[in-house]
């Protein structure tokens, strides 16, 4: 995981539309924005387990939601 692998934008999205620990990263917004994003404005990048400098999940599960979309 992690470790200088590339993901892509469309990746970050996916994982994000499907991933159940999804959660938005409110600090990202700020108190005024209105907590609507949609399943297809989703993405890692804009959720709070995203690490924007390591590049890579939190909790661990980004690798675990794209290979699950991979066998679909």
């Amino acid at each position: 995981m992690g470790g200088g692998i590339v993901v892509s934008t469309e990746q970050l999205k996916a994982v994000g539309r499907n991933c159940e620990d999804f959660e938005l990263d409110q600090s990202l917004y700020g108190n005024s924005f209105v907590m609507s994003v949609t399943p297809q404005e989703r993405s890692c990048e804009i959720c709070r387990h995203w690490d924007v400098n390591k590049k890579e999940c939190r909790i661990g599960v980004f690798d675990e939601v794209l290979s699950s979309l991979d066998q679909s």
